[in-house]
């Protein structure tokens, strides 16, 4: 939840705030108090809550710029919101340049207020990583949790990059059973209690394959519904201990999974050769588009292929997005690796076509190779 701070000397608004975000699933209001205290008070006060957003009450124009100033160059990650009735464009200047990133207008809703909250703490402290990538399925049972997962496991333990695979797919996520690994909370616990992890208490939601950490959905204790910044906490805890945040999503996006969509550098949506998953590419990428993904972040990524059954320009055609990708259909080695709770084989068809997709999200050499894997990348490669 959103750790809100309140300063304002009019009640009613107090009183009005305070029940909305006691009604919300987004905002713990951890501090009322008055924009005339003392402003050495209010700095120490907040200081001790460390919350993310102050609103702040902007009736009084010159006073409140200049406190918004002290506190914005006081709090560690604040984003400031004032709120009055009505402002002038010089007013608006006025405080904009003491720090408050966004105004909202009295009476405000709930939704109006997450909707600040949202702009204002991403202006403030914006996520960077610039490597998130993101599978999802065109149609479930594509195999993308397969794709995604070995992926991953290149990209760490052959590649040395600091890499970790967050399995967002809180209802039908398989990894756990597919590998047989047992987990500790996982991503229900972490999301629930993003704003507040320790190092420690990471450590112990992860479970590790090599050098890979996996964050782990449990299908069987989904928790209770994240919202967008659930994740957007998680990503600001981690994104500096790895160099690859790999993402494993369900077939539809929803507002707490966009969180992670639209700072994704690359959307694979991961589509077999045939004809209801290719026409369903095309309702995804629509799908992902209305959620803010940039079209030009979006690609197929074909999987259990066979060369011999439909060529690139019918895929493009059909599905409307470019292809990135093909992995062969290598259905004994993957059913044999399932069967096993183990990764698949890097020296199959499928394994070193992982390997070579790993290669070129981490921008290294792809290594030579001859035959009908390297052929069938060849051919599908983007221009």
């Amino acid at each position: 939840m959103i750790r809100l701070a309140l300063l304002t000397s009019n009640m009613a608004a107090a009183e009005s705030i305070d029940q909305m975000a006691h009604d919300s699933s987004v905002f713990e209001l951890v501090h009322r108090g008055s924009p005339k205290s003392p402003p050495q008070t209010i700095l120490n006060t907040l200081a001790t809550l460390d919350p993310e957003v102050i609103l702040l009450e902007v009736n009084d124009g010159p006073v409140a710029a200049h406190l918004a100033s002290k506190l914005n160059a006081a709090t560690r990650r604040a984003a400031l919101i004032g709120f009055r009735g009505e402002w002038t464009p010089e007013e608006q200047t006025s405080l904009t340049g003491a720090g408050i990133v966004e105004l909202l207008r009295e009476p405000f809703s709930a939704s109006e207020l997450e909707a600040a909250a949202y702009r204002a703490i991403h202006a403030r402290r914006p996520i960077v990583h610039q490597n998130v990538i993101a599978f999802l399925p065109s149609k479930a049972g594509s195999g993308c949790s397969t794709v995604a997962v070995n992926t991953a496991a290149v990209l760490a333990n052959e590649l040395n990059q600091r890499t970790l695979l967050i399995e967002a797919d809180r209802r039908s996520g398989i990894l756990s059973m597919l590998l047989d690994v047992e987990h500790r909370g996982g991503l229900a616990d972490v999301l629930a209690n993003a704003g507040k992890l320790t190092a420690l208490e990471w450590r112990q939601h992860l479970v590790s394959i090599g050098k890979l950490d996996l964050l782990l959905a449990s299908p069987f204790k989904p928790g209770t519904l994240p919202t967008w910044i659930n994740y957007y906490q998680l990503l600001s805890f981690i994104e500096k201990q790895y160099d690859f945040i790999v993402v494993d999503l369900p077939e539809v996006a929803n507002p707490a999974t966009t969180e992670l969509l639209t700072l994704a550098r690359l959307v694979f949506i991961v589509c077999e050769p045939e004809l209801p998953s290719l026409k369903l590419v095309r309702l995804r990428r629509t799908e992902l588009e209305s959620c803010g993904v940039l079209s030009e972040r979006i690609c197929i990524l074909g999987n259990r292929w066979e060369s011999n059954r439909i060529d690139r320009e019918a895929v493009v055609k059909t599905a409307g997005a470019p292809m990135f990708a093909a992995l062969p259909n290598d259905y004994e080695q993957v059913k044999n690796a399932a069967l096993e709770s183990r990764l698949v084989s890097r020296e199959s068809q499928f394994g070193r076509a992982c390997a070579d997709l790993a290669r070129r999200l981490a921008d290294m050499p792809e290594a030579p190779q001859s035959g009908p894997v390297s052929s069938l990348l060849r051919r599908f490669i983007k221009t």
